[in-house]
């Protein structure tokens, strides 16, 4: 797969219609939930005939945001939106906030065992961003994927 130089935003989300598959769930901000949450997307994906590699690339992502997530804020719950449409998945972190800057591609060096994770983001996305939420206490990253679906 030819790496792309995704379009990074600070708006919303795309929006995928009413006609879209969907799935949310939300759990706790622990390192340990980020496991349950790369289960939770390779399950339901897999049940809406996504192939083994889009389901692996937004397993990658959703690890990616959810970990920025729990590392980078004091949020107490994470939230997680699936959807999917004939050409396209967004994936959808919505945490508590609670950090001053917004999340940004970093360049880590040879030796950082860190940094690498938007740029991971960006590099299989065909758009990413981040956006406040509603209340604007909180902050949504998302991701827009090819929707890889098996034929």
């Amino acid at each position: 797969m030819a790496l792309t130089d995704a379009t990074s935003t600070t708006g919303p989300p795309p929006a995928l219609g009413s006609s879209a598959r969907r799935a949310t769930f939300v759990l706790s901000a622990d390192v340990r939930a980020v496991g349950e949450a790369r289960c939770r997307v390779l399950e339901h994906l897999s049940s809406w005939g996504v192939n083994r590699d889009g389901c692996d690339i937004a397993v990658l992502v959703v690890s990616e945001l959810f970990t920025n997530s729990v590392v980078h804020t004091a949020s107490r719950m994470i939230t997680c939106h699936l959807g999917a449409t004939p050409d396209k998945l967004l994936i959808q972190v919505t945490d508590e906030g609670s950090c001053e800057s917004a999340p940004t591609p970093q360049r880590a060096s040879l030796h950082d065992e860190a940094g690498r994770g938007l740029m991971l983001v960006k590099a299989v996305s065909r758009r990413w961003g981040v956006s406040p939420t509603e209340d604007g206490d909180g902050r949504t990253a998302w991701a827009e994927l090819p929707a890889q679906v098996r034929a």
